[in-house]
């Protein structure tokens, strides 16, 4: 195969023009998930092997000479003894000593002091110090009865110093031996040990490496595909469930993106049908009226009462859309995140009495009692306005969808946190499969009912905005032909939270 036919890594993708139009590395393509994946798996398997490995080795080098040492400590005891009933200290004649001198210097690889009780070094294995005195702390302190030892791990040498004692009196001391030992085969083992353990850790290193790709691929891949699927929605395309297939975590996550993806087409749908039902609402003054004064246009000579009749329903027309786009200003501005409320302390009982004397010619028109419960006063932190207007479309509508001769009982109460109004009517009631529909926008259980009591549709979905602006929630309860329950929880001090919104 030709070289310039190899397909080389694309490694561009890793670097960016700066303002010199240099290339410069962007971290953020190799700091990715698979990266730090990677980084954790080797270092998870490298650390504890690297640390284990340094551990064994010296634990090993650390326990050969102490061993050695004792052994070494229980042969000089026995030269120590065999120095003292030979008095080899004064004479140095002694085969026996001479030849455990000789045998230890080649077993131990070791220099023997043999140290009179004036730090005068009678004998020298290797004869370099014979003769001349010796003042160390190891030294004085073997004169003073004690055995001293240091050893070094990493070069294998070790000083070990031995008191010799008067064989006739114990707590009489003679001399000093002092051996200095190179134990060269405990160097070349903890050596090899390393070294196995080098090619040890290599090894691990390189399936750490491979299992590190292989678990970073496992782990990655769904993400990729779960990021694809978002591109894919974000792009404009139509939303798709993300397969729930992998580990736990993966599934939470895709669970909670198909949940939003639910959502976002729950959302484009009502934007589809709120669009067209505004373009309905809108359109359908419009024809009336269009309808009323081609009619007009047509009659040469119609009376002025023919006139005055369909002038009236124009005027009507053109108030209905006038109503419709006034709503419409209302629900955009309480949907807006950045909506503001004039906030006041209220005497909720004297507004929501207010609200009930302005509707009270209309009850009665109805033939619709109105009831009003009020446990005890208080004030709360609310935009009046907006409160107001939430209130009395709640009321309005049980007036409306009420029967001949019902009532409405409105409640008003208060805890150390929120206030509560109840509104309960004695009316027609929403069937069950339409009360998770009575907020949206311009939907109407009744169509031809609601052309009777009139209104735009609106009116709920404002309140419900209203109240989420509050920080309060509403709910709903009702039976079909039995009446209908509203009740509003809002905080009494504005800064707090009002919990769970419907």
């Amino acid at each position: 195969m030709a070289f310039d036919r190899i397909k080389m890594p694309d490694i561009r993708k890793y670097f960016k023009k700066n303002k010199s139009g240099r290339p410069k590395f962007k971290l953020n393509s190799i700091f990715n998930l698979r990266f730090v994946l990677i980084l954790v798996i080797i270092a998870a398997i490298m650390i504890p092997l690297c640390l284990g490995g340094i551990i064994i080795a010296k634990s090993y080098a650390k326990k050969a000479m102490e061993d050695i040492i004792i052994e070494v400590k229980g042969q000089g005891n026995l030269l120590a003894a065999d120095i003292a009933s030979s008095s080899y200290v004064n004479t140095l004649n002694s085969q026996i000593v001479d030849a455990e001198l000789d045998q230890m210097t080649y077993t131990y690889s070791a220099r023997i002091l043999i140290v009179n009780d004036n730090g005068i070094i009678v004998k020298d294995t290797y004869d370099y110090e014979t003769g001349k005195i010796i003042i160390s702390e190891q030294i004085l302190s073997a004169l003073k009865g004690n055995v001293s030892d240091k050893y070094d791990t990493r070069t294998g040498v070790a000083d070990i110093s031995l008191p010799i004692y008067n064989e006739d009196n114990d707590a009489s001391i003679i001399g000093v031996i002092n051996i200095t030992m190179t134990y060269g085969k405990v160097v070349d083992m903890t050596t090899y040990i390393k070294g196995i353990i080098v090619t040890i850790i290599l090894v691990a290193a390189m399936i750490a490496i491979v299992c590190a790709f292989l678990v970073s691929n496992v782990i990655v891949r769904p993400l990729g595909k779960l990021s694809g699927s978002i591109d894919f929605v974000t792009d404009g395309a139509k939303a798709r469930q993300i397969e729930e297939k992998s580990f736990y975590e993966y599934r939470k996550i895709a669970c909670s993106v198909n949940r939003m993806l639910d959502k976002i087409k729950v959302v484009d749908d009502s934007r589809e049908e709120f669009v067209a039902n505004v373009s309905h609402e809108l359109k359908t003054p419009m024809a009336s009226m269009r309808v009323l004064a081609e009619a007009l246009l047509s009659m040469d000579d119609a009376p002025v009462e023919t006139y005055r009749e369909f002038m009236d329903d124009i005027v009507s027309e053109i108030d209905r859309e006038n109503e419709i786009i006034n709503d419409l200003l209302t629900l955009v501005k309480a949907d807006r995140s950045d909506a503001e409320l004039n906030i006041s302390t209220v005497n909720v009982n004297e507004l929501v009495e207010h609200v009930l004397k302005r509707l009270n010619p209309i009850a009665e028109s109805k033939d619709v009692e109105l009831i009003m419960e009020s446990f005890r006063p208080f004030a709360a932190e609310i935009d009046e306005v907006k409160m107001t207007l939430a209130i009395t479309n709640i009321i309005e509508n049980a007036i409306k969808y009420n029967r001949t001769n019902g009532s409405v009982r409105v409640s008003v109460n208060a805890d150390h946190k929120y206030f509560y109004i109840t509104v309960t009517d004695t009316g027609i009631g929403i069937p069950k499969e339409y009360i998770d529909r009575v907020f949206d926008r311009f939907y109407r259980v009744d169509k031809a009912r609601t052309r009777e009591t009139g209104g735009t549709g609106l009116g709920l979905s404002i309140t419900r905005s209203i109240i989420i602006m509050h920080k309060g929630s509403i709910k709903l309860y009702s039976k079909e032909n039995e009446g209908t329950t509203f009740t509003i929880r809002v905080p009494l001090n504005h800064g707090q939270t009002g919990g769970d919104l419907l």
